[in-house]
């Protein structure tokens, strides 16, 4: 699947100050409630795309989301391990941001699929960091395996050029403030 041998790396960081956005969600509303000075560990069990995952694929009568949701995890895991097997699982990283301003970018983007920030943090990450690309504005809803595994491809490359990405990251995390 990946067209050259090119292995791309985690950065291993040690107190990065970076943005964390909460999506608005059950599961978020829920368990993501922090609070200036918190700390976490990032794990599968604490990350939103893993239990939108297990509760897609123990669903018995899978909706239409759940599917995609299924079919696009399975495919960036093996686009993952294709390239470089020790790049962080989406299932068990969080989603960071340089800026606030990239953070507040995103959300209007997501507001289209009525998706919006419950907290957006600033925060301090001592772990893996590895830089992604984000879908570009244009993206449409109906595309081919070829274009999702290509596009998934030059996500975990950092490639892209929207402008705009988001870092996975696994390891400790201190909340640090909620600038908004």
């Amino acid at each position: 699947m990946v067209k050259n041998n090119k292995i791309y790396e985690n950065e291993i960081v040690e107190n990065k100050k970076m943005f964390y956005m909460v999506q608005d969600t059950p599961f978020n509303r829920k368990h993501n409630n922090f609070h200036v000075g918190d700390v976490f560990v990032t794990s599968a069990k604490a990350n939103q795309k893993r239990f939108e995952y297990k509760k897609a694929l123990f669903s018995l009568h899978k909706t239409k989301r759940q599917k995609k949701i299924l079919f696009i995890e399975k495919l960036h895991e093996k686009i993952r391990k294709s390239i470089n097997k020790n790049l962080p699982s989406r299932q068990k990283s969080i989603v960071v941001f340089e800026t606030l301003q990239q953070c507040q970018a995103l959300s209007q983007k997501w507001a289209r699929f009525n998706i919006k920030p419950l907290f957006i943090y600033e925060v301090q990450l001592s772990g893996k960091l590895h830089k992604c690309s984000c879908t570009p504005d244009d993206a449409k809803e109906n595309v081919s395996k070829q274009q999702h595994i290509d596009g998934i491809t030059t996500y975990w490359k950092g490639e892209k050029d929207t402008g705009l990405f988001e870092w996975l990251f696994q390891g400790k995390v201190t909340i640090l403030n909620n600038p908004l």
